[in-house]
């Protein structure tokens, strides 16, 4: 649909209306979380008398002395650690009825919370130590500990037992916990590890959007870029667009640390020189995810064609979002449409609607002067400054010591946060010259890229 014949690109006017959606799978996909249940394997362990009185509990199966199944908790003293559990749960006793929001279902959380904090500080972080707080649904056990977290989070062990043992249990989610986490140190020499495989399973056997998710990055990162390149074509065919907040094992962006699927097929098709695909998911991006970047990714297309009537309308849309460089691309295309360096949107309603422009010069209906245009610009770089964005502070500050304001001097500061701007040739320049009355700076062409 060309977007001369578009409205929609112009409606986002407001912040509520200018609102990225967050990405849900379709409803007509199966979402199923099943858990693969792995009977426990390992024998049962008592530590001798001497042992347990220096330190908790410990698996048999642990590589050192501070790790736990594989997973690694903090070493305290016992004094320390059973007050730790006495802190934790007096508070859970005082305060579960609000911790959790749904009073019908209040005595189930409470049991249930005891349980955990009884077994946290008690049994390894296995899926058998599970079953006894609720057996057959794990996931429940994760939600309580999710959020007891969320109400004191200081006090982490709890919920880290609970990914760990969950993520034995077979709990997506949990499991991505992991995985992200060796993404996070690895990165692309992410090494293969139990959960990458046990997700890879889920991801294809299971149809789990959220799995699918993960191992897609995974076969990315190893290059295994046919493969990934299938998974989000089939993600991005089942994602929709939603203003509405995805529940936590429905977001296949698993809390924004992944990206959109269309966002991973635009890398993949621009590192294969498919850039006809790439414009045409950043245009995905841009008109029906709203997305800021890619808005102003897509503005640049568009100026590249010459459509400088959507190119404005991109940036527009994307700057009501509160996107920085957003702001700092329109304040520039302001002050070059004031240099007539550019054409306005009234030069190209003149172009095309010849007859209508004469009416509107005939009767005096308002057009916007030069003076309009840098009005404009200012205004835009104002708010590119506001959001942290600082080429719009540094063009900002040109454009008022042009025009003799105070605040100039006390906004040119700010600039020194960024150490390499503010040692660079021209602001340098500007700085020697700033109290000179003779001085007349401009913005030079380097800084009103579009």
């Amino acid at each position: 649909m060309s977007l001369h014949r578009s409205s929609q690109i112009l409606r986002p006017l407001c912040q509520s209306c200018a609102r990225r959606p967050s990405l849900l799978p379709s409803s007509t996909i199966p979402t199923t979380t099943n858990i693969i249940r792995t009977p426990a394997t390992t024998r049962n362990y008592t530590a001798t008398s001497n042992y347990q009185a220096k330190r908790p509990l410990r698996s048999p199966a642990a590589k050192s002395l501070n790790r736990t199944y594989g997973k690694e908790f903090s070493v305290v003293e016992p004094e320390e650690w059973w007050a730790e559990h006495d802190g934790v749960k007096k508070r859970f006793e005082k305060n579960y009825a609000t911790i959790y929001a749904d009073n019908r279902r209040a005595k189930v959380f409470r049991e249930i919370g005891r349980r955990l904090i009884h077994a946290a500080y008690n049994s390894p972080a296995t899926a058998e130590s599970l079953k006894p707080i609720w057996a057959g649904d794990p996931a429940r056990v994760l939600d309580v500990a999710l959020a007891i977290f969320s109400s004191a989070p200081w006090e982490t062990h709890v919920v880290r037992w609970s990914v760990a043992a969950t993520s034995e249990a077979g709990v997506v989610w949990s499991m991505i916990q992991f995985v992200h986490s060796q993404i996070k140190k690895h990165g692309t020499n992410l090494p293969n590890s139990r959960e990458i495989e046990r997700i890879k399973k889920i991801a294809y056997e299971k149809d789990d959007p959220v799995a699918l998710m993960v191992w897609g990055d995974v076969a990315w990162r190893w290059g295994r870029k046919d493969e990934a390149l299938e998974i989000f074509q089939y993600l991005n065919k089942i994602a929709y667009p939603s203003f509405s907040p995805a529940e936590r094992n429905n977001d296949i962006t698993y809390e924004g640390h992944y990206q959109a699927p269309w966002k991973y097929l635009v890398e993949i098709h621009n590192e294969a020189g498919r850039y006809d695909e790439a414009d045409e998911l950043m245009k995905l991006g841009a008109l029906t995810y709203r997305d800021p970047a890619a808005l102003v990714s897509y503005a640049y297309i568009r100026k590249e064609k010459g459509d400088w009537e959507s190119y404005e309308q991109c940036l527009v849309v994307a700057a009501m979002t509160g996107h920085g460089e957003a702001c700092f691309r329109l304040g520039n295309y302001y002050y070059r449409i004031y240099k007539g360096e550019v054409p306005s949107r009234e030069d190209i309603a003149a172009k095309k609607h010849p007859i209508r422009t004469w009416f509107v010069d005939l009767f005096g209906w308002f057009t916007l002067t030069k003076k309009d245009w840098r009005r404009l610009a200012i205004n835009w770089y104002e708010m590119a400054s506001a959001l942290g964005y600082m080429p719009g502070t540094r063009n900002l500050v040109v454009l008022l010591r042009e025009d003799g304001h105070e605040s100039a001097t006390e906004i040119l500061d700010r600039i020194k946060l960024d150490y390499v701007m503010w040692n660079s040739k021209n602001i340098v320049k500007l700085r020697k010259s700033w109290d000179d009355p003779n001085f007349k700076p401009d913005l030079p062409a380097a800084w009103l890229e579009l």
